[in-house]
């Protein structure tokens, strides 16, 4: 990319973050028709994915995954996202489910995802939030790694998958589950050994990094993730194939998309970078309740200025974060199809966007 090229990339997403700012409103809407990408695209498999037994969302579901990924497959994705936590690792009647769930993604001409996910039950939900660089969790540091690196060895071993996500929000979130703060060092350097002994298994396997990549935020995350972010393509070990951000609203995505591209041209870092996920979420309360149409309509806006924005930032993939109404949390109203799996109007305006880029 010369410096021309880069130099209107980086106006651009700035000319969008003035226009957010100073406008308190969504920036227009870009034509969908004239988006035409090259980017990967998948989605999270919810029904697969953070349960396990005693878990109040319940356990994994067999029938209810399958069907979505049919509709995976019909929205036209790369990939399915499985994100597992350890208590269903140790939990084998629950890995044989995961095992024929993704056998039928695999039949589909689907790649997989897994993202590793650590210990649930190590959260101290309570005190997590005001602990933006970890160390409010329950288990020490050599505890912790001793899990993780079980739990990453043990599902590349499994299922060498195509993509593996490791250190998922780290500090923040990852951190949380150790009940001391580790410095940005500590992490790159352990997040480079669990990227090396998942490539020793599974050479073809590559590494995701999704991040929250916000400086100076005022939310439970902070500056950590930019921090860690920073650290490991200014790093630019070749362990890492690809660093994701995680936004969930038009600002956010803006800046997101902004500290990337920076940490990219600065540190010339030789992996891909994606939207590790993302949904629009401005309004909290459809956490629990079903969305509006006009809400609808907001998210369908929200994912096609999403994919134009980092296409034309030079993104190289996209990952839809919720899909199904009521798969993660009770009630909720963040998919992409309702919870009788109907598609909504963001399901096909991503459709739409796939197959016009084929």
């Amino acid at each position: 990319m010369n410096t021309k090229v880069k130099a209107i990339i980086i106006d651009s997403v700035l000319i969008g973050v003035l226009f957010i700012l100073l406008s308190g409103c969504k920036p227009p809407t870009p034509d969908i028709n004239d988006i035409h990408t090259s980017m990967t695209f998948g989605t999270i498999i919810e029904y697969a994915s953070y349960r396990y037994p005693g878990f109040w969302r319940g356990l994994i579901l067999v029938d209810e995954s399958k069907e979505q990924i049919d509709l995976a497959r019909e929205l036209g994705v790369d990939f399915v996202r499985f994100d597992i936590r350890n208590e269903a690792v140790l939990a084998s009647t629950e890995m044989t489910k995961l095992d024929e769930i993704i056998d039928y993604a695999r039949s589909k001409d689907l790649k997989i995802y897994i993202g590793v996910y650590g210990m649930e039950t190590w959260y101290n939900w309570y005190r997590m939030w005001n602990y933006p660089y970890g160390g409010s969790g329950e288990a020490t540091w050599e505890e912790f790694k001793e899990m993780y690196t079980n739990e990453a060895r043990d599902l590349a071993e499994r299922y060498e998958p195509d993509y593996m996500m490791i250190m998922v929000e780290c500090p923040f979130n990852i951190g949380n589950q150790v009940n001391s703060v580790r410095t940005i060092e500590e992490w790159v350097d352990y997040t480079k050994e669990v990227a090396g002994i998942v490539k020793g298994i599974s050479p073809d396997t590559k590494i995701v990094l999704d991040q929250i990549v916000r400086k100076n935020d005022n939310g439970p995350h902070g500056s950590s993730e930019y921090e860690f972010t920073e650290a490991i393509m200014k790093d630019n070990s070749e362990l890492i194939d690809i660093i994701g951000c995680d936004p969930y609203n038009y600002k956010d995505l803006q800046s997101d998309v902004e500290n990337l591209v920076k940490f990219k041209d600065k540190y010339n870092w030789h992996g891909k970078i994606w939207i590790g996920e993302t949904n629009l979420l401005d309004h909290w309360s459809k956490l629990f309740r079903p969305s509006t149409p006009k809400e609808d309509e907001d998210q369908r806006d929200y994912f096609i200025y999403a994919i134009d924005l980092a296409d034309r930032n030079g993104f190289d993939g996209f990952c839809i974060f919720y899909f199904t109404d009521d798969s993660n949390d009770k009630n909720s109203g963040i998919g992409i199809t309702y919870k009788d799996f109907t598609p909504k109007p963001a399901y096909y305006a991503i459709k739409q966007i796939i197959q016009q880029s084929q």
